[in-house]
């Protein structure tokens, strides 16, 4: 059996024409599921039994140098720039990452939806547990939605305020609801959308895997104009008021993880904060 492109139509297939036998897919491969026991050659290879198990992490491909793997599983994106350099980057990075700043002043006038898109094609890359890749996506787009879930979130706060649940921000609550009968919006600061994450209840790893995407998607954010914030407040009442938990209406078995506010911020980024060193201990 020979697993190229040449050959049978496996979840890994190797170019035996561009491989050089490196060793490095099969280094890389986290489940060592590539072998170089194929008795027709020296090509690397993944057996067909395997391919349930692949996890589909796409190490195999990223890290071959001659580009002599092909998955038959959809990666849109081939080779890095020969003039991509870690080291000439570090610097730009670094600046883009310091100048990220949580955003809650926001324009008025709504995001397309083609580069809501964008930036979610960006976000599926953010690492999950084995690369299940569990996470699910509801954006809300529409202003009459976004009135909707700010205004069933305090009647949520309304109705812990009242309550005697205890809660360690109950004390700031009226002062969130008077603002909001005054017109404003403290549970959104304005913004035109929310991006929530949500996933299957029974999955251990789901929480995680939503709050590493979303942290993505707030790092990604800037580069397409856009800025956001952790909805917190959307969060939390989400995870047991049933008027917000009916309103989002999510797939039977799913519950939202987190949710964050985004849109075009209002203010420009002028400067970088300060912050203490890093906390840093040795072992």
């Amino acid at each position: 059996m020979v697993n190229s492109e040449f050959g049978n139509m496996a979840m890994i297939s190797f170019n035996p024409e561009s491989c050089i036998n490196c060793g490095i897919c099969i280094d890389i491969c986290p489940l060592n599921l590539i072998s170089d026991n194929n008795y027709n050659n020296s090509t690397p290879f993944m057996p067909d039994e395997m391919d349930n198990v692949c996890m589909k992490c796409g190490n195999c491909e990223a890290f071959c140098p001659e580009n002599a793997i092909s998955p038959q599983f959809s990666t849109q994106y081939s080779q890095l720039s020969e003039t991509t350099s870690p080291e000439t980057e570090f610097e730009q990075l670094g600046l883009y990452m310091r100048r990220r700043r949580s955003i809650r002043n926001y324009r008025n006038e709504p995001v397309d939806q083609k580069k809501i898109e964008d930036l979610l094609d960006i976000v599926r890359y953010a690492p999950s547990g084995m690369n299940k890749q569990p996470v699910n996506w509801l954006i809300i787009h529409s202003p009459e939605k976004m009135q909707k879930i700010i205004s069933l979130t305090i009647d949520w706060l309304r109705e812990i305020a009242e309550s005697t649940v205890d809660h360690p921000l109950k004390p700031v609550f009226p002062s969130i609801i008077s603002a909001y009968e005054s017109g404003d919006d403290p549970v959104c600061r304005g913004a035109p959308h929310l991006a929530i994450a949500y996933g299957e209840v029974d999955d251990p790893m789901i929480y995680t895997d939503c709050v590493v995407a979303l942290s993505w998607f707030e790092l990604a954010a800037p580069s397409f104009g856009m800025g956001s914030c952790w909805a917190g407040f959307v969060k939390v009442a989400a995870s047991s008021y049933q008027p917000l938990i009916d309103e989002l209406n999510l797939p039977p078995g799913h519950v939202l993880q987190h949710a964050m506010m985004f849109g075009c911020p209002e203010y420009e980024i002028h400067n970088i904060p300060g912050r203490n060193p890093p906390n840093i201990n040795w072992s």
